[in-house]
């Protein structure tokens, strides 16, 4: 198998391998290969993200609602008592 020479040095992940080397997949900009540390998204540019119904803002946003139709509950029930 012929070795390829490449015109610029490569940039290698570098991150520690259970035998105790180094990384040898070619790393990305952050420094890392797609392995070790790459691109992961989140939210609206994940592909698997569909709603919306379970982000932390949507949770506390829920969380808050009911809280406040428990206390709004509550005080109409205070007012018809009288």
């Amino acid at each position: 198998m012929k070795k390829m020479n490449y015109p610029m040095s490569r940039m290698h992940c570098g991150a520690i391998t259970r035998a105790g080397g180094s990384c040898r997949q070619p790393a990305m900009k952050n420094g890392r290969c797609r392995l070790h540390g790459g691109k992961s998204l989140s939210g609206k540019a994940h592909g698997r993200y569909r709603t919306g119904k379970h982000t932390k803002e949507a949770i506390v946003l829920r969380n808050d609602l009911r809280e406040l139709i428990q206390i709004t509950k509550n005080l109409i029930q205070d007012i018809s008592t009288y």
